[in-house]
């Protein structure tokens, strides 16, 4: 062991990332062995350990958390019995989070601390023994010149590494007596990998090369040099110090002006000016600075000044250092129906003029009275017949007359026909379709599933008779049109698009349609298509009247007061919209009229929390924010927002929480239009982001309707937020263009907030999307949970507390296919899960199922009992509704509050979110067969885009009962069950060793 090191032992944590492999590389040439501690990349660290063996040096790995004391202990044990002394300690782990002044919460700082302060400390306290044993010993801390400056977005990390060079001076002084040196390294921005995952890499790196004397960045082998100074020999007289190398950008010998191009609320990690008075941007780049009101989410990204993790580090996708884009997404199309409007302008006049949309069910919709009942606790029945139904729909002239499939698809085919009618298309155009629904909510299909029970459960002999009686009682199931989602879609759209355009059906509750725009955007920026038609639509049906009823979620009063003091509760409504969007460049090109610019969206997922169904305004303030950081946008910019707001007493509060807490600076205009059409659900995003296109043409803001004063307890004194009685003048601005956005939530936690803007031609546009990442995505990781036999039979093995946490009754009102994606994400390997844990605030779930629910199937034929036997009209009808009622009632219990949430689909995707707080996003798809394969196209569509970094895939089925099989024309019905795959970035996986299965490839499932 020759060279100025022979004969020590060196510890060097985080010693497997970008500075640590050549912080051990250096020692080992210099004769050290070296001792290389990792924890998630401990791959990584062997691989660097068995290349130096191969070379002649001496180098092992060591595995071991520093924010955990015990893992400490244990590693520092292993040194003395295989070693019996320590030279060299390298304090080189790290954690941080990118987090701006009012994005920053307690857990940012305990995760910084924990590693970067205590774990430092952990590992000089345990490792002080071993150091006085052994020859000119000393530690080297690693830091950044975040300590000293306060770069954007570094709070966290640069207060933990100021922490850290006060400890060495503490720990140099108390080291003393044993004759232990105790220094610290520090440098700039480094020219690495991880130093390129900062917020806005590109401006930044420009404005430190162009203040920093040397001209240049450095590197993690200046870095590495400064640690090995500090442990040779030749600083034996050094002790308590911080040796900077920042190439002298300290100095401040240089202007360092941002340049002329980029925006004032551009993130920066620079320092501009003087260093006595840096400037602090308004928000970051970054994609995810994680926060929540409500429960701190997690999430680890790498220093970016400095040195490396070995705590789960998160590669964040580059983005662009402006958000301004020559080529952004515009709306050239919309066309809707709403109660009270069958077309934009008529919506316009009903927002300007009002009047009543909310009616007592209509008689050719269902008999109210056999699912009504005063009581909310009367099983089976709801509290409230009002709603908004469509009841003077004007098709589009283009509609063909004998369109008589499920209205949900003669509302949308309508709104697409209206949307696509001024749209320039060419031969060989790309389209990708994206349609917010919900797979089990339309009228014809619950009653295609009541009347599936029936012939199921019928004698052959009066199998005639049940079918007359079917097609008296439950006439939508006699259409012969099998109203399953991705038909839905199919049927709206045939010949309005090509055959062969790519269809996903959306599923994320009452913010689907949301979810659907954010898609056909990311389809247009990939290039993938040319133009995406993108919406949402939504009937109502009894049974969804019944089970919301028993969230005491509908209003009393029969009227949705949104935002006002007096709501008591929404009220749900037919709908359908549908927006085109292209490129600018393509709309130019093809004379498009313009109506808005679609800036961006932040999405997220409530994560843990109270009940599924309880809205959060911490989840949706990391949508708000997310929104915020990907367009560059600043709070003050934003003029209105068109909130969810659904009348619920909690639900609104919570909304305006996130909302108050954001946009409070500016002066900023809330409304909601559920007071004047109600909730439209499924199609609701879709039909305010019109309703915002048409107040930028007509510049106005139309009134809140039904509203006298917010909630005392709304906070509303002392912002700059105001909910408007009265139309308010809204015309375009010299100083930037007009913006509004569009807020959505749904059961489960499904958050999506979208920035509208106006067109302002030959000025920069917004556009928060960028350019998609080249990095593979690559399978990390599976699991199965399957039915033998095919089918868990009538009633599915309730799993054990530990991996539910949920009241036994809310597991009995909880679907088979929530429970076995539990099951599944249970079973994954310990690694993948620990991944998850140490990043839940970037991770999310898509998962690919089809059709409704075996719980919401049921609960619809509960729903229905009362109206079938006030109709049936012989005796063998009778019969069989008793034993249909027989076979319902054993099958499934009265429905509580968990059923309604317990039985969506899209909430199949919520439950990993909630039990093991992922903040990513969640999503459901449904593509008949293809349900799986389209989970993992779009699944990739967010991992390219930078949205999160690892995604559990999941394919479930679980419903086999008749009715199911009635719909499908399948023999053989599905095994119930699920498979479940983890999904990463490839630098995830690398950073963090988890092994590569597969790699997606574009034309992979």
């Amino acid at each position: 062991m020759t060279g100025p090191l022979g004969g020590r032992v060196a510890l060097v944590t985080g010693g497997a990332g970008s500075v640590g492999e050549r912080i051990v590389r250096g020692l080992a040439e210099a004769g050290a062995t070296v001792l290389i501690n990792c924890f998630h990349s401990y791959d990584a660290g062997r691989r660097l350990a068995d290349d130096l063996v191969s070379a002649g040096h001496h180098a092992e790995v060591m595995r071991a958390s520093v924010a955990k004391p015990a893992q400490v202990e244990r590693m520092v044990a292993e040194v003395d019995r295989t070693h019996g002394s320590l030279d060299i300690l390298v304090n080189n782990a790290a954690a941080g989070t990118f987090a701006s002044w009012d994005e920053l919460t307690e857990e940012h700082l305990d995760q910084a601390f924990a590693t970067n302060v205590k774990g430092a400390l952990w590992c000089a306290r345990a490792a002080r023994p071993l150091l006085a044993r052994g020859t000119d010993p000393c530690i080297v801390n690693v830091s950044s010149i975040g300590a000293s400056h306060a770069p954007a977005n570094y709070l966290p990390v640069g207060i933990a590494k100021a922490a850290l060079e006060s400890l060495t001076r503490y720990l140099a002084a108390e080291f003393a007596e044993d004759g232990i040196r105790v220094n610290t390294a520090s440098a700039a921005l480094l020219d690495n990998e991880v130093g390129r995952r900062f917020p806005g890499a590109d401006s930044v790196r420009a404005n430190t090369v162009a203040a920093t004397p040397a001209g240049r960045l450095g590197d993690p082998d200046d870095l590495a040099d400064v640690v090995l100074l500090l442990a040779s020999p030749g600083s034996r007289f050094v002790t308590g110090q911080t040796l900077l190398a920042d190439g002298g950008l300290s100095l401040m010998r240089h202007a360092m002006a941002p340049t002329p191009s980029t925006p004032s609320t551009t993130a920066s990690s620079t320092l501009h000016g003087d260093e006595r008075h840096p400037v602090r941007h308004s928000r970051p780049t970054s994609t995810d600075p994680a926060t929540d009101g409500e429960s701190p989410s997690r999430v680890t990204t790498p220093d970016p000044v400095g040195s490396d993790h070995t705590t789960a580090s998160v590669p964040t996708t580059d983005r662009p250092s402006l958000p301004t884009d020559p080529d952004p997404v515009v709306v050239v199309g919309m066309g809707l129906a709403v109660p009270g409007a069958s077309d934009p302008d008529g919506f316009w006049r009903l927002l300007e003029r009002g009047g009543e949309q909310f009616v007592e069910v209509p008689p050719d919709r269902w008999p109210a009275h056999a699912f009504h009942d005063d009581d909310p606790d009367a099983p089976d029945k709801t509290y409230q017949s009002r709603s908004g139904f469509i009841t003077d729909f004007t098709p589009h002239p283009r509609l063909e007359p004998d369109f008589a499939a499920d209205p949900t698809a003669k509302w949308l085919r309508h709104s697409a026909i209206q949307a696509l009618e001024h749209v320039t298309t060419r031969p060989g155009d790309r389209f990708s379709v994206c349609v917010g629904y919900t797979p089990d909510g339309s009228p014809h299909l619950q009653e295609a599933l009541v009347r599936g029970e029936l012939e199921a459960l019928a004698d052959p002999e009066h199998a005639a008779e049940v079918a007359a009686f079917a097609d008296r009682v439950l006439p939508g199931s006699r259409t012969g049109h099998l109203p399953l989602s991705h038909r839905i879609g199919q049927d709206a759209l045939r010949g309005l698009v090509p055959d062969d355009a790519r269809l996903v059906m959306v599923d994320t509750a009452c913010s689907s349609s949301l979810y659907a725009i954010d898609l056909g955007i990311r389809d247009l920026v990939a290039g993938r298509a040319d133009v995406a038609v993108c919406g949402g639509a939504f009937a109502l049906a009894p049974p969804g009247s019944v089970l919301f009823a028993k969230v005491r979620g509908l209003s009393r009063t029969g009227a949705v007061r949104a935002l006002d003091r007096d709501a008591d509760g929404v009220l749900f409504s037919d709908g359908a919209g549908v927006v085109v969007a292209k490129r600018l460049s393509r709309a130019l090109a093809d004379g498009d009229a313009i109506l808005g610019v679609l800036a961006g969206s932040g999405l997220s997922a409530d994560g843990r929390g109270k009940a599924i169904y309880a809205p959060s305004s911490g989840g949706q303030s990391l949508a708000i924010s997310r929104a915020l950081a990907r367009t560059g946008i600043g709070p003050a910019d934003v003029d209105w927002v068109i909130a969810h707001a659904t009348g619920t007493p909690a639900g609104d509060e919570a909304e305006f929480t996130a909302l108050r807490d954001a946009y409070s600076s500016g002066t900023v205009q809330v409304t909601s239009n559920k007071s004047l059409i109600g909730h439209t659900g499924w199609a609701a995003g879709v039909v305010s982001v019109i309703q915002a296109l048409l107040a930028l043409r007509h510049g106005r803001i139309p009134a809140q309707h039904r509203f006298t004063a917010v909630p005392e307890r709304f906070g509303i004194e002392g912002t700059g937020l105001t909910v408007p009685t009265e139309s308010v003048p809204w015309p375009a601005r010299a100083d930037r263009p007009r913006t509004v956005a569009v807020s959505g939530f749904g059961f489960g936690g499904t958050n999506a907030h979208l920035l509208v803007q106006e067109y302002r031609p030959g000025r920069a546009n917004r556009s928060g999307y960028g350019t998609r990442a080249a990095r593979p995505a690559v399978v990390v990781g599976w699991s199965t949970h399957l039915a033998d036999g095919g089918t868990f039979g009538d009633a599915y093995p309730h799993p054990p507390f530990h991996l539910l946490r949920m009241p036994a009754a809310a597991v009995r009102a909880t679907d088979r296919t929530q429970l076995a994606i539990l099951e599944c994400v249970d079973r994954l390997p310990a690694e993948v899960r620990a991944v998850c844990e140490a990043h839940h605030a970037r991770v999310g779930v898509v998962v690919g199922h089809t059709g409704p629910t075996r719980s919401a199937s049921l609960y619809g034929l509960r729903a229905y009992l009362d109206a079938l036997d006030e109709a049936a009209d012989t005796e063998s009808v009778k019969v069989l509704l008793k034993r249909a009622r027989h076979h319902a009632t054993g099958l499934i219990g009265a429905p509580t509050e968990d059923s309604f949430p317990g039985g969506m689909p899209n909430v199949i995707a919520a439950r990993p979110c909630n039990r093991f707080d992922l903040r990513g996003l969640n999503v459901a798809v449904d593509g008949g067969d293809e349900s799986l394969s389209q989970a993992f196209a779009t699944a990739r569509r967010y991992l390219e885009f930078g949205d999160v970094d690892l995604v559990l895939v999941a394919g479930v089925h679980g419903n086999t009962l008749p009715s199911w099989r009635a719909l499908t024309d399948s023999a053989t019905p599905p095994t119930e069950g699920a498979a479940l795959f983890a999904v990463a970035t490839g630098d995830l996986a690398e950073a963090t060793g988890l092994p590569v299965l597969a790699e997606l490839t574009e034309e992979s499932p």
